[in-house]
């Protein structure tokens, strides 16, 4: 599931303000120094960054090592089946988007310029995808040539680039065998090999994209209905048929409005959740082409609290919420100056075999800390579940990430939450690969401050 992971979840970051502004200060102020030098030096000499480095055992191709390119934010990075992670990131410097593959010893392997004359601004965004053969697929929303663009590029597996960048549409997700974009009008896959496929899409409706393992669908939102078309084929399974399936029907609730609506998918089958103004929750799948019945969990979700993951694996179905419990901590508890919050995580499970039902606190509550974003995947027939953890009157002069938490939620047992410590100024997802989870860390080099480039580390965790 690692090349469709991404595709599945739902991450929702909290206190994104706080976020935004220490890693575009970061970017911009890096971008604006590196400018600078570059006037006070003159041209500069010819570099062979854009060569592709395959001595694993090089120590200037070491993370944070004298000789290793320096990454600022936004990066991006998903694993190999081989315990590999790809990352891409800004190089302010060279104003290009640099991408390196870190093997299991923490080297960097390969190192390439993927896209060259961009620049950071305050929506800049990077997404990575990886398949076992064909290569890396990396997608950047900023600024190139002075204009706003949101270009593809594919790389081989040397991460050579294959031919020219090419202009997507915004929504995203990835299949095994093809990326696929969207722009309400029309669905397009770019196959990792073989022709591109154009869908038009049903006119005035609210359109997502969703991926499965090898499946691609639309999400069709309208006032009273909710309903999944698949796109290029039908459904999985012998009862598949090419028209949409009306999974949510608003009539079904009375007054209960719709709060939440959330998907998943576990291999090609579709889950929706649906929350309500009251808490109450629904369910409802499509299992092998065939819709199932909806279902009214006992459990419900309080008025006040957050969805911000859902995510299923073929034993269990996992809805993450979060619940402000800053009320618990003692004043000036943060330390001077910092914001006293803290949000406990709370996990709703449900065996999709038995359909028991069980809500179970993740985490208490950290008092000075920040949660968000929040990372699922599966971890065999677990969830994985993981937030980043940020402390309050962070800066230049200290990251403002202190690591990241991890839980796995399972058809029995109490889940329990662990902590992988580590400073960083940004931190992404890399997926899990069935043994393990990956993400990547913006590291600042030593003595840094905030506004110079840094360099990735791989977290691994399970």
């Amino acid at each position: 599931m690692a090349d469709a992971g991404s595709s599945k979840r739902l991450g929702i970051a909290l206190a994104a303000g706080v976020v935004a502004l220490a890693v575009g200060w970061r970017a911009c102020e890096g971008q604006r120094r590196a400018e600078t030098d570059r006037q006070a030096q003159g041209p500069a000499t010819p570099s062979t960054a854009d060569a592709e480095s395959t001595s694993p055992s090089a120590s200037s191709d070491a993370p944070g090592a004298p000789g290793a390119s320096g990454l600022s934010a936004p990066i991006a990075a998903a694993h190999l089946a081989n315990g590999n992670v790809i990352v891409a990131g800004l190089d302010v410097s060279a104003k290009a988007i640099r991408v390196q593959r870190i093997d299991v010893k923490d080297a960097i392997v390969a190192e390439r310029v993927a896209l060259d004359d961009v620049a950071w601004s305050p929506d800049s965004e990077l997404k990575v995808s990886v398949h076992a053969t064909q290569g890396v697929a990396v997608t950047w929303r900023g600024l190139r040539g002075g204009k706003l663009v949101r270009e593809l590029v594919i790389l081989g597996p040397d991460l050579a680039p294959k031919g020219e960048p090419e202009e997507v549409a915004a929504a995203s997700c990835v299949t095994r065998d093809a990326l696929w974009f969207s722009d309400d009008a029309q669905a397009s896959s770019r196959p990792w090999s073989g022709a591109s496929l154009k869908i038009d899409l049903p006119k005035e409706k609210d359109v997502s994209l969703l991926c499965g393992a090898s499946h691609a669908f639309a999400v069709l939102g309208e006032e009273d209905h909710t309903s999944i078309l698949p796109l290029g084929a039908p459904f999985p399974g012998p009862a598949g048929t090419r028209q949409p399936l009306t999974v949510v029907r608003e009539g079904d609730f009375g007054d209960d409005e719709q709060r939440e609506l959330a998907q998943y998918t576990v291999g090609d089958d579709v889950g929706v959740v649906r929350i309500g103004g009251s808490g109450a929750v629904a369910v409802r799948e499509i299992v092998g082409g065939v819709l199932g019945p909806l279902r009214k969990l006992k459990a419900t979700i309080p008025k006040d609290d957050d969805v911000v993951a859902v995510d299923a694996s073929p034993k269990v179905l996992a809805i993450v919420y979060t619940e402000d419990a800053s009320a618990s901590c003692p004043p000036g508890a943060a330390g001077p100056g910092d914001g006293v919050v803290a949000t406990k995580v709370m996990s709703l499970r449900v065996d999709r075999e038995t359909l028991e039902e069980s809500t179970t606190e993740l985490a208490p509550g950290r008092c000075g800390h920040e949660i968000g974003p929040f990372f699922t995947d599966l971890l065999g027939d677990d969830v994985a579940i993981a937030w980043t953890e940020r402390s309050g009157g962070a800066g230049s002069a200290r990251a403002p990430i202190t690591g990241i938490a991890h839980a796995l939620v399972a058809r029995t047992g109490r889940p329990a939450v662990a902590r992988t410590a580590q400073p960083a100024d940004a931190l992404v997802d890399a997926g899990c690969d069935g043994t393990r989870c990956y993400a990547a860390a913006l590291v600042r080099r030593d003595a840094a401050d905030a506004s110079a480039p840094g360099f990735v580390k791989v977290l691994r965790y399970k």
